[in-house]
């Protein structure tokens, strides 16, 4: 992913998800935001926003190429629907 092409799709998962991790709901600092694959790129995983979000770079990194949530995170706590817009 260019350098453009990534800028711009945090931004677009900044307006859809907010600024928490996706998998511990951390609210992060620039500096601690990576983008997820959701299927990683090594198991046939595309950089579509679909398979996008953002995550603090601990949980990212713990998780690696799985499948599965990092070690000691739970799904049920992680955002996986765009936030409602409201007005």
């Amino acid at each position: 992913m260019s350098p453009a092409s990534r800028r711009s799709k945090t931004r677009q998962l900044l307006q859809l998800y907010g600024n928490h991790c996706h998998w511990c709901n951390k609210p992060m600092q620039k500096s601690e935001r990576t983008i997820e694959h959701l299927l990683p790129k090594s198991r046939g995983g595309s950089n579509a926003l679909s398979n996008l979000r953002l995550a603090c770079f601990s949980c990212n990194n713990s998780r690696g190429n799985s499948l599965f949530p990092p070690p000691g995170k739970n799904l049920h706590i992680s955002r996986t629907q765009p936030y409602e817009k409201i007005g």
